[in-house]
């Protein structure tokens, strides 16, 4: 495209006008466009490196560092090539056209707030917010970040409150978090004096045998590797941590046991098969308006919001409605009474 061109593109604004009764509301002016057929698509996934946001046929989607240059957000609660309004412009401006494109947005500045509160004082479906700004990639509306689709009746007192309110809900993710990180590196013996090995469980191995054998205490082993009671089976791996200067012999090796009845030997492969079966079992919750993978995590103790990303290959964002799986072994006071298959 070696001239400059305007592009006057029509666009049917579905978007309700916005009333605030505070002045934290910013209604940018609407534009009269010309109609034309030219179609916009979103591709890629926020905050990738590669191409993603808002293209056309003729304008291709911007890479991260491409985005940044046009002067768009790309952070942890914000890919602005997804907004509506900026990512097309971005996209248009930077293969050098012009494109007049405006609508309604909210905006405060006075701080974060929740999605969810937003939608109770709109009393609009959580879910259609989201839709309409595929821009934000968390619960949370950021500070001067535009949100549209929303009919806000909120004065400036009210919103502070609704913020410091997110402001007090991110601050108590963050204790949980360091109180986790703290506790799980309470578990962790100094690395200079120990070294971490993965022990695999040999036939006739119990907590006591493994050690003695290792020289770590039973109750640390049980600790490393999230073990309820003394259960532990044949060819499972442990994560232990060793004395350094210490060998241990870590790998499966062939075993003389005693003979066993034919009968008990079936009642032992059958108890070993039935709890790897139960190793491998998940729960499903469904996640709930507001949710975030920090708070569900909270509702499961033992289970971690990382857990929760690699069960089922989701990143920070999720959606009211979405299923999830949760591991049950992970649950350090799983019981079957207490967690549902469903929640």
């Amino acid at each position: 495209m070696g001239t400059k061109n305007s592009i006057l593109l029509g666009i049917s604004l579905l978007l309700t006008p916005l009333v605030s009764l505070g002045s934290a509301l910013h209604l940018p002016a609407v534009d009269t466009l010309e109609v034309r057929p030219t179609l916009w698509s979103l591709s890629g996934i926020p905050g990738a490196f590669e191409p993603a946001g808002w293209s056309t046929e003729d304008l291709l989607a911007l890479t991260r560092a491409q985005a940044i240059r046009m002067g768009l957000t790309i952070d942890e609660f914000v890919d602005e090539r997804f907004d509506p309004v900026k990512g097309k412009k971005a996209a248009a401006a930077y293969y050098g056209e012009t494109l007049l494109l405006e609508a309604p947005a909210f905006t405060y500045k006075g701080g974060s707030l929740l999605l969810a509160d937003l939608a109770d004082e709109a009393n609009v479906p959580l879910r259609k917010i989201e839709n309409a700004n595929p821009h934000l990639r968390r619960d949370v509306l950021p500070a001067g970040v535009r949100l549209y689709e929303t009919l806000v009746y909120l004065g400036d007192d009210q919103l502070a409150e609704l913020s410091e309110s997110q402001l007090n809900y991110q601050k108590g993710l963050e204790e949980q978090y360091e109180r986790r990180r703290k506790q799980i590196l309470s578990f962790m013996p100094d690395p200079n004096t120990h070294k971490l090995i993965t022990y695999t469980v040999r036939s006739g191995d119990y907590l006591g045998k493994i050690s003695a054998n290792t020289g770590a205490k039973v109750d640390d082993i049980r600790k490393w590797n999230r073990i309820r009671g003394n259960t532990i089976y044949a060819g499972q791996k442990l994560n232990v941590w060793v004395p350094k200067g210490r060998e241990v012999e870590t790998t499966s090796v062939a075993v003389v046991a005693p003979k066993e009845k034919p009968a008990e030997k079936e009642e032992k492969v059958l108890a070993s098969a039935q709890e790897v079966e139960s190793d491998a079992k998940y729960i499903t919750y469904e996640v709930k308006p507001g949710d975030t993978l920090w708070g569900i995590a909270n509702k499961f103790p033992g289970v971690s919001a990382d857990n929760i990303k690699s069960w089922n290959k989701v990143d920070e964002l999720i959606k009211a409605g979405e299923k999830l799986k949760i591991q049950t072994q992970t649950i350090s006071d799983y019981s079957p009474d207490k967690y549902p298959s469903t929640l």
